[in-house]
C-alpha cells in the first residue's frame, strides 16, 4: 500500500519525521488488525502492534472512525494509483482485469471496513468521498482504454461492476469458503465483460 504523502499537508500541519513514522505504523497495524478482526478490532491491540502508546494512537486518530477512514483512504488512493499505472499495460484487457483483481484483494482486507466508512463515502466533499471519486475516475479511464480496444463491451458500467466485485468480497466474508473462491467468482464476471 502507498504511504501518506506528507508533502501535501500544509506546512503548519506537516508531521515531524518521528510522528510520520508513528502515523504510518499505526495505519499498517490497523490495516492488519481490521483484516483479522474486522472494523471493531481493539484499538489497544492496534497501538501495541504499532509499538506506540494508546495516547499516541488517539493523538493521531481521536476516534475509531478517524482511524477507519485513514485506512480506507490508503486503500482507495492505492487503487487509484494502481489504475493509473496499469494504463501503461501492454494489453488493455489484462490491465483492467488486474485492477479488478486488486479491488478483490484490497476489499478482502479489513472486514466491514467499507461499510464502516459508508456515510463518509456518500458525503459530498468529504476526503473519503473525494478519494473514492478519484479512484473511480482512474478506473473509468482504464476501462475506457479496454473498451476502445474492443475487448470490453461498451455497455459495461464501472459503478455496477465494482458493486459486483464488492459483493463477491462481502458474500465470502459471510460464508466461510475456499480461499480461491472469490477469484473464481471474479473469473465468471470477467468472462461476461467481453463483446
Amino acid at each position: 500500500m502507498s504511504r501518506i504523502d506528507n508533502s501535501a499537508v500544509p506546512s503548519a500541519r506537516r508531521l515531524r519525521a518521528d510522528a510520520q513514522r508513528n502515523y504510518d505504523r499505526l495505519i499498517e497495524a490497523a490495516d492488519q488488525a481490521f483484516d483479522e478482526h474486522g472494523a471493531a478490532a481493539a484499538l489497544e491491540d492496534i497501538a501495541r502492534r504499532a509499538e506506540v502508546s494508546i495516547a499516541t494512537l488517539y493523538r493521531h486518530f481521536p476516534t475509531r472512525q478517524d482511524l477507519l477512514e485513514a485506512v480506507f483512504l490508503r486503500i482507495a488512493d492505492t487503487l487509484r494509483d494502481q489504475a493509473r499505472d496499469l494504463l501503461a499495460a501492454d494489453d488493455p484487457f489484462d490491465g483492467f482485469v488486474r485492477w479488478l483483481e486488486l479491488h478483490l484483494e484490497s476489499g478482502a482486507c479489513g472486514h466491514g471496513l467499507a461499510a464502516s466508512v459508508m456515510s463518509a463515502k456518500l458525503q459530498d466533499g468529504s476526503v473519503v468521498n473525494t478519494s473514492c471519486q478519484e479512484m473511480k475516475a482512474a478506473g473509468v479511464e482504464l476501462m475506457a482504454r479496454a473498451q476502445e480496444a474492443g475487448v470490453v463491451r461498451a455497455s459495461v458500467d464501472l459503478g455496477d461492476l465494482l458493486l459486483v466485485v464488492h459483493g463477491i468480497v462481502l458474500i465470502n466474508e459471510e460464508v466461510p469458503t475456499a480461499t480461491d473462491r472469490p477469484r473464481r467468482m471474479l473469473t465468471v464476471v470477467v468472462e461476461g465483460l467481453t463483446p
